[in-house]
């Protein structure tokens, strides 16, 4: 199940929220801005939904605090107010997913939280997949350099074998340190 955490600062409608949504979502809810930062710590938080008019921090203010700790949770914003300002700031600051207003429509809300989490997913598996590629292409570039100097101090290998070889594996090494760089 997706865990979603939804801060608003109004109970109601984390009520709301949690009865439409608990069948569907592992759903964590709170008014208090710190609060949502250690549900963050403590809990598996695919998907983040912030209501933007908050007392004592917007919705960008929060996702923006968060962004260093917490960079794969999928940010939507929720709100009532239609405030293009907001919405840039959203978009540029606190990296959101999307905008949301205020009633949302259940079924659009679950659709969309959905696609959050497939993103999450994709960001998730796309993250391990460059760790190990980059610890992957680390470990062969070092084995390309064993193999390199083992073949031109090989003495029973013809001059012109060794110069073949040592270029070849020189092109295979430049290449993993500038992927960029033509092979």
């Amino acid at each position: 199940m997706i865990h979603v955490l939804y801060l608003d600062d109004e109970e109601h409608n984390l009520t709301a929220f949690r009865a439409a949504f608990r069948r569907d979502f592992h759903v964590h809810v709170t008014t208090v801005p710190s609060e949502a930062v250690r549900m963050l710590q403590e809990f598996p938080i695919e998907v983040v939904i912030s209501d933007q008019k908050m007392p004592d921090i917007s919705g960008v203010e929060f996702f923006e605090m968060i962004m260093a700790d917490h960079p794969d949770p999928v940010r939507m914003l929720l709100t009532g107010h239609a405030d293009i300002d907001a919405v840039i700031d959203a978009i540029n600051k606190g990296r959101i997913y999307k905008y949301i207003s205020k009633p949302w429509n259940e079924a659009e809300l679950k659709r969309l939280v959905e696609e959050a989490a497939e993103l999450y997913r994709a960001r998730v598996r796309s993250s391990q997949l460059n760790r190990s590629y980059s610890e992957n292409l680390l470990l062969l570039r070092n084995t390309l350099h064993q193999i390199q100097s083992e073949c031109t101090a090989h003495p029973d290998l013809p001059e012109e074998q060794r110069a073949l070889w040592g270029d070849a594996l020189k092109r295979a090494i430049s290449w993993i340190e500038n992927p960029e760089a033509p092979f």
